[in-house]
């Protein structure tokens, strides 16, 4: 463990706020505090109490560990030899999902994906809005890899947990299939198809259609009552990317 270093840590917080577009006198008011004692924290001159601290982070939607992990060398960079299988930082989720009642939509998400020195720590983010919505970790072997998630603040109406399992078996440098276990906004379990892939791509239809249940999987399920999901390479197509 690296020492403690007021400085950096102080860098930490002001880049949070930062990347939230968010201004001093804004952050002050949330606290009730002086805009001068949110420059002091950034400086690393006044170290905020655990109330305080809290309260950044909820304002900021990170985590109190985010801010001690400042050791450069605390985190393994070197993704040749890591555990993230894709030796990437940002893969991008594609799949279907109802938009209001009876819609089926297309939802794209990103995935950041950070080596910590005892985890692979993953963070799902709505593509548009860039908010983090799930935060987890990930495992892998030479033929899966699997993103477990929940939900990114304590404090949201509702319970949210995710997991996602890719087919890595052929490679990662093509777009990957894989199943994605949620709930609803009912609380209703489901399993669905999704893509994944290393290149920002525009999510077409052909992707789209991918995400369909085969009939072979509708036969599978009316003669076993289990959905023994297909997630094998993916027939190669065009790429378009964003």
């Amino acid at each position: 463990m690296g020492k403690f270093n007021k400085e950096e840590f102080g860098n930490k917080l002001r880049s949070a706020r930062l990347q939230n577009g968010l201004s001093l006198e804004y952050v002050a008011k949330k606290l009730g505090k002086s805009h001068v004692s949110v420059i002091r924290y950034e400086k690393g001159e006044v170290i905020p109490n655990a109330e305080t601290l809290n309260t950044l982070c909820e304002i900021y939607n990170i985590y109190n560990g985010d801010l001690y992990n400042i050791t450069k060398d605390e985190n393994i960079v070197n993704l040749e030899n890591s555990n993230n299988p894709f030796k990437v930082n940002k893969l991008y989720l594609y799949y279907k999902g109802y938009i209001g009642k009876r819609k089926l939509g297309k939802f794209k998400f990103v995935i950041d994906i950070e080596e910590k020195s005892d985890f692979v720590e993953v963070r799902i983010s709505d593509y548009k809005s860039k908010k983090t919505i799930l935060i987890g970790h990930m495992l892998a072997d030479d033929n899966i890899a699997t993103i477990r998630t929940e939900n990114y603040k304590p404090n949201f109406p509702r319970l949210e947990t995710n997991q996602i399992i890719i087919n890595i078996s052929d490679g990662t440098n093509h777009l990957l299939l894989g199943t994605m276990f949620c709930t609803n906004g009912n609380y209703i379990p489901n399993m669905k198809k999704c893509l994944i892939s290393k290149k920002d791509l525009v999510f077409t239809d052909e992707m789209f259609d991918m995400l369909k249940c085969t009939e072979e999987e509708k036969e599978n399920i009316l003669r076993d009552d289990i959905w023994l999901a297909d997630i094998e390479k993916v027939n190669e197509f065009e790429y378009k990317e964003e």
